[in-house]
């Protein structure tokens, strides 16, 4: 909790209303009562505003990133057509977040670097506040159109792409062994210390990828295919065993086996074996792009954060190893020459390089799965749903979520609604288990929030697996990471429910009812054939 009087002291002060309320012009504000919002949409008219926003009790504000022709047009039940209409742009905001805090700076540091790599100059960045940065260009800095489609239609899909692309060049493999920079730098300055700081293993903080191109290593393993040569079943493995026809109870031959191969999955160096380790970035890092939908927010400059009691503020993108938190304490705190996202100094088109390059590495990206798919014999067909997967087979992490949580709330929405789309549910079916698990919470979400988030899902009409469980920023980041056994063998919630499906589905195979045979009497005893006379069943002595 803030100090009301720390507080009603900060937002009284003419400077930061001033600067509040020239940031949020053209965006939508949300001003922060503790752990509520406000009334959605607001916005700030005046400076005045800020201060009686602050005697109100609000402990913090928060603005969208996109830019409106009039905010208060918005509404919840609009649709994506609706907004696009009244949406003039949007800027670019990446939200740097890692639980080590000598790491955050350094992958903004690199993230920034990445941006100047790529052309943009029109950079600015600012503390988020507790453990990260917010790192922005504004909208003016981008190309009118990307292909046939214009700039300002691509919310949030532009903000993904190009945030996932940054991240990939952070970790750029550079010189003669390739390795990349940030692993080099963590090697030197100690991958121990990481791996204590973040509580895993070194086997889960590593990867291979090419050492051409960077590309993370796959694997196939030829099939081991075993056929019954009485009723020509056939059936499939990794492993090299004995194994006995269900039908038949013969024992069945294996036609065909097969040794590992590691390969690159990138058509142009297919043929390549040479890899090195590089860190699963993902896992150290938590950049806040998944999460984004339209009418996302961030923290404004300036914001007090409820946690941490420190500010929010513009700092310089060239300095920012050197930024320590005790610079943003609000007692004190004097307001820079620079702002964020600076719409004074900006070169037009200054983006279109980054523009160009993330979206030709997404297609890229997107080929390379592809092939990938196309050459690893190993792959499988889905399991197939015919209908919903009960809530008795879901992994312990939506089983904890779905009980009622208390921080995480929104987060915790992203991730049913992608599970349960993934596990055969009908948004009919997910509205209504939202209501149920909303009001298991210790205090609710607002009702906006979670039909806004399943309402953009319906829209985008795509099926998305939830977060992988590794991805920090998650199911460990809310507290409900509780695996069992059977955790070890998969990688996300959704396959965890699929894989028990189809375990118990092999555990009870679909078998035709067989009738009891009735009982039949032996001949000799009932009479049929005289005891002298030998059958072709009584054995032959010597």
């Amino acid at each position: 909790m803030i100090d009301p009087s720390i507080r009603l002291a900060h937002y009284r002060r003419l400077d930061i209303q001033k600067e509040m309320s020239q940031h949020a012009q053209g965006r939508e504000v949300a001003a922060r009562f503790d752990e509520k919002f406000g009334q959605r949409p607001d916005v700030l008219n005046n400076p005045a505003d800020v201060y009686e926003f602050a005697k109100q009790g609000a402990t913090s504000f928060h603005c969208s990133e996109e830019l409106w022709k009039n905010p208060l047009l918005l509404k919840t039940e609009m649709t994506r057509a609706d907004q696009d209409k009244i949406r003039i742009g949007w800027d670019l905001v990446i939200d740097v977040d890692c639980t080590v805090w000598e790491y955050s700076k350094l992958i903004t540091h690199f993230i920034i670097q990445a941006l100047r790599e790529n052309g943009v100059s029109s950079i600015s960045c600012k503390f988020s506040g507790n453990k990260g940065f917010h790192i922005g260009v504004p909208f003016e800095a981008f190309p009118k159109k990307v292909g046939e489609k214009e700039t300002r239609l691509l919310f949030p899909d532009g903000v993904r792409i190009i945030a996932s692309y940054l991240i990939d060049q952070v970790d750029r493999p550079e010189g003669v062994d390739r390795i990349g920079r940030f692993t080099k730098r963590i090697m030197v300055s100690g991958l121990d210390t990481l791996i204590n700081k973040l509580g895993v293993h070194k086997e889960e903080l590593l990867r291979e990828v090419c050492i051409r191109c960077g590309t993370p290593r796959s694997s196939e393993k030829m099939r081991v295919v075993y056929i019954c040569s009485r009723c020509e079943k056939s059936e499939h493995s990794e492993k090299e065993e004995v194994r006995v026809c269900v039908k038949c109870n013969k024992i069945m031959e294996r036609k065909r086996g097969g040794k590992q191969v590691d390969y690159c999955p990138k058509s142009k160096c297919s043929k390549n074996r040479i890899f090195v380790d590089k860190l699963d970035i993902e896992k150290i890092l938590s950049v806040d792009a998944l999460l984004i939908s339209s009418r996302h927010l961030y923290r404004m400059p300036y914001s007090l954060h409820e946690k941490s009691g420190l500010a929010s503020i513009p700092i310089d993108p060239n300095k920012v190893l050197q930024f320590e938190k005790e610079m943003a304490n609000p007692d004190g705190l004097v307001i820079p020459e620079f702002c964020f996202l600076d719409r004074g100094k900006i070169k037009s088109s200054d983006a279109t390089m980054l523009f160009d390059r993330a979206f030709q590495w997404h297609l890229d990206s997107k080929t390379i799965m592809e092939e990938g798919k196309d050459q690893n014999t190993q792959s499988r067909k889905e399991f197939a749903l015919t209908e919903a997967i009960p809530q008795d087979l879901f992994p312990p992490c939506i089983k904890l979520i779905l009980a009622g949580i208390g921080d995480g709330k929104k987060r915790a929405v992203f991730i049913l609604i992608n599970f349960l789309r993934s596990v055969g549910y009908d948004y009919d079916n997910i509205e209504k288990m939202l209501i149920e698990w909303n009001a298991k919470n210790k205090e609710p979400i607002r009702e906006v929030n979670w039909k806004g988030q399943l309402h953009y899902h319906k829209q985008q009409s795509k099926q998305a697996l939830p977060p992988n469980c590794a991805n920090s920023a998650y199911m460990i980041a809310i507290g409900v990471c509780k695996p069992d056994a059977f955790c070890q063998r998969i990688k996300n919630p959704a396959q965890y429910s699929k894989k028990k499906a189809w375990l118990l589905e092999q555990g009870t195979p679909k078998k035709k009812a067989v009738k009891p045979k009735a009982k039949v009497e032996n001949p000799r005893q009932s009479g049929q054939i005289p005891k002298e006379v030998k059958t072709d069943s009584d054995p032959v002595k010597p």
